[in-house]
């Protein structure tokens, strides 16, 4: 509906920010209009109580039960509960006071937020010295840089946010992971037979029969290989119904061939194996 209003009013497409406001404004009847505004209040509200619910709950079982009192009472909890949750929401109402525009806090959350998580999620899966104090240092030096960027250099381009956060969440991840003790090699055995990854793994891959690893290592090739047509594929789909907003039929049909060539190869070299089991042998 805004693409259809853009061609008379190019001036809204300009700001994609306009484009909901002026369809909702402009384009919808009185009682749609109000379902659909209570609809994205509810979805909002949604989002927004169970964010705050999780971070207070991490302050009171992870943190304050877990390592500050373990000896707890339940009231104690609840005052816990009660006093991190405002405390959150007030964090979270002070740092959108110098907010512009939405695309300026996306490109935050996904650049600077996202980056401080990128490394530890990454690097659990494919390294086998990566701990739980690794993992923890990663995220929290990661958030706290994400934060302080926001506040003192909230011009700093995209990329060079990402680049500063990302850098200092790795740095605090090797850290601490390696002035920590090593997982148990017992958990670590199991985690590897289990899910399987690719990887810097080689204390834990040596432990394995020779049919064993070499099952692993055909399940990880073929994997990586399916990724040169998982991501065209992704982009494929996504294209194709974009252009059906747009009319254009050539390109519609051309984007549906790619499209089924490409789900037909995934099929072949990645979705039709992923019943068969990797049987371990010890």
């Amino acid at each position: 509906m805004g693409i259809v209003f853009g061609q008379t009013n190019p001036e809204i497409l300009r700001d994609p920010e306009r484009v909901l406001p002026v369809v909702i404004n402009q384009l919808l009847p009185i009682g749609l209009k109000g379902l659909l505004v209570a609809g994205l209040m509810a979805a909002g509200m949604s989002t927004f109580d169970s964010l705050v619910n999780a971070g207070a709950s991490y302050w009171v079982k992870d943190i304050y039960q877990g390592f500050i009192n373990s000896d707890a009472s339940d009231r104690q909890l609840m005052r816990h509960s009660r006093w991190s949750s405002l405390i959150i929401v007030v964090i979270g109402l002070l740092l959108t006071l110098n907010i512009q525009s939405i695309n300026e806090i996306w490109g935050w959350l996904t650049m600077s937020i996202g980056a401080g998580m990128l490394i530890p999620q990454l690097l659990r899966w494919y390294w086998w010295r990566m701990n739980g104090y690794g993992f923890a240092a990663g995220i929290a030096v990661g958030m706290i840089s994400a934060i302080v960027q926001r506040i003192f250099l909230p011009g700093l381009a995209e990329y060079l946010a990402f680049l500063l956060v990302s850098s200092l969440s790795l740095a605090a991840t090797l850290l601490g992971t390696i002035f920590s003790q090593p997982p148990d090699f017992t958990i670590l055995r199991k985690f590897y037979t289990t899910t399987r990854p690719f990887g810097f793994w080689r204390p834990v891959r040596k432990t394995l029969s020779s049919s064993s690893k070499g099952n692993i290592k055909k399940e990880n090739r073929r994997d990586i290989w399916a990724t040169f047509l998982a991501v065209p594929w992704q982009m494929t789909l996504f294209l194709t119904v974009m252009v059906v907003l747009f009319k254009n039929w050539q390109v519609f049909f051309s984007l549906l061939g790619l499209l089924i060539l490409l789900s037909t190869g995934l099929y072949f070299l990645w979705f039709r194996h992923l019943s068969d089991e990797v049987e371990i042998q010890d």
